[in-house]
């Protein structure tokens, strides 16, 4: 199996962040690697909500596994390549008081052995994937606390 993980600090509350990562059908509106997202299952909160990716002309299916409000999400991806029994994205937050430490890891099983360094290599193209959401997300959390800040200082 391979894994890769990232993390960043976003200087937000773990509740915001959550908030952000909660709304499981709006990735598209901070991760700029998604074009577009809605949900595939009437179900829109917690264990098998599932939501459809569209990145360009790729689309995927990505369904909640792991739902710990307010600090783990995790889901699986299908729609890539049979070769690969399984897909997961896990999400940790770690409350650091003011901040918010947050941990993104895919995890890739190879339906086979021989398909080992396939799966080692899309771990290496989803890492790079994850660092660009782990941005998107802190900007987007950042950017509507500074936001919300001025609203209210000038009130």
């Amino acid at each position: 199996m391979a894994t890769k993980s990232n993390s960043i600090i976003v200087s937000a509350p773990i509740e915001v962040i959550w908030g952000v990562l909660s709304k499981f059908d709006q990735i598209f509106t901070w991760a700029e690697n998604v074009d577009h997202s809605c949900f595939y299952s009437e179900q829109e909160i917690g264990v098998g909500t599932t939501r459809r990716i569209q990145q360009g002309p790729n689309v995927v299916l990505e369904t909640v596994t792991s739902w710990e409000e307010p600090v783990r999400l995790s889901y699986q991806i299908e729609g890539l390549p049979p070769v690969f029994k399984k897909i997961t994205n896990n999400w940790e937050l770690f409350d650091e008081g003011s901040k918010t430490r947050v941990e993104l890891t895919v995890q890739i099983a190879p339906i086979r052995p021989p398909a080992e360094i396939a799966a080692q290599i899309l771990g290496k193209f989803f890492s790079r994937l994850n660092k660009k959401m782990l941005t998107g997300l802190k900007n987007q959390v950042e950017q509507t606390l500074t936001d919300n800040r001025k609203k209210y200082a000038s009130s």
